[in-house]
């Protein structure tokens, strides 16, 4: 099984050469280009990166891809920016996702505008994401990196394939609210906890909620060579009571 964490960064800066020189006068030779690669001297810590020319449908995909948190001031600067950095790391799991993570924020801070996570299918506005990159609270790093969408038979999340792990599923006659919630706590659940999670076990997110029986499933929302595939598969959350 492999997947790819993916993050894209549309920046201000003209060029390759114009990004290294911010990254100087900001950071010193803390953080350096290396071939293909971006990396902390300090920390090691390191992911590959692709330059690339300014593409003049991004904004559209980030107003689509932001559901609709992403402001119109945003979307402007986007509309206008220079150059595209594509980080993405081979490595995946929930350290993987801090460490591109702060690398992104780098970049943020010499002129990135906002981050769309190709991984997920998710977009960002700048100010979230350097106020939650580095958080200890793993709900904020799991909301970076993991979306939650209304598919043609079900709600599902998409993203968890960033920390190594399947996404959740649940029926659409759910109401949308408890969805969300089930969703959110199931895959939090297993992020923090070292749960054994098989076909046929139970989950119930409080006790005042109902009961689901897991169910694990191919990930058929996406081609497998799309980076939104989920190469864990899924797991589809049905009611105990349905069962009745």
């Amino acid at each position: 099984m492999t997947s790819t964490i993916s993050i894209c960064i549309p920046i201000k800066l003209n060029s390759r050469a114009e990004i290294a020189s911010a990254l100087a006068s900001e950071y010193g030779t803390d953080y350096v280009f290396l071939g293909r690669g971006f990396q902390s001297t300090v920390s090691n810590e390191s992911c590959q990166i692709e330059i690339s020319d300014r593409n003049t449908s991004l904004s559209r995909a980030f107003k689509l891809l932001g559901q609709n948190k992403i402001t119109d001031a945003t979307l402007r600067q986007i509309a206008h920016h220079r150059q595209i950095v594509y980080l993405t790391s081979s490595s995946t799991g929930y350290h993987s996702c801090l460490q591109i993570a702060k690398l992104a924020q780098v970049l943020l801070n010499i002129g990135g505008i906002a981050v769309k996570v190709e991984s997920a299918g998710i977009a960002h506005e700048k100010d979230k994401w350097l106020a939650q990159y580095d958080s200890h609270d793993v709900f904020e790093i799991y909301s970076l990196f993991v979306g939650l969408i209304e598919g043609d038979d079900c709600y599902y999340s998409c993203g968890m394939h960033n920390f190594g792990k399947a996404d959740v599923a649940i029926s659409l006659t759910e109401d949308v609210g408890l969805a969300i919630y089930v969703m959110n706590v199931f895959n939090y659940y297993r992020l923090t906890e070292s749960a054994i999670v098989q076909d046929g076990h139970t989950f119930q997110p409080d006790i005042e909620s109902p009961t689901y029986q897991l169910h694990w499933a191919a990930d058929n929302e996406h081609e497998t060579d799309s980076l939104l595939s989920n190469p864990y598969g899924k797991w589809y959350l049905s009611r105990v009571d349905s069962f009745k």
